[in-house]
């Protein structure tokens, strides 16, 4: 595993949070810094699945009907249903 290095300036507030994530853990600024990272990108990563879990119950994935290719191909169906409709 490769590590990064990064050189951040906090303002007071932030340093204040971080002194007292240091003390509250026993942690060194390295080790505090990563655990709130995770503990930031797990909460992000959860919103995520709780959102795309409540658009697939509501039906609004999945509810309408259409190409499978349709996201890919949108233009292409698009330019088809103008030929169509508007014929040069």
């Amino acid at each position: 595993m490769s590590e990064h290095r990064i050189n951040a300036r906090l303002d007071e507030e932030t340093a204040r949070d971080l002194e007292f994530l240091k003390e509250f853990t026993q942690q060194n600024n390295s080790q505090a810094l990563k655990a709130a990272i995770r503990f930031y990108a797990d909460h992000l990563r959860n919103e995520v699945r709780q959102s795309k879990q409540a658009l697939i119950e509501s039906g609004f994935v999945g509810g309408f009907e259409g190409p499978e290719d349709l996201s890919t191909n949108y233009k292409q169906y698009l330019a088809e249903i103008l030929d169509e409709k508007y014929p040069q």
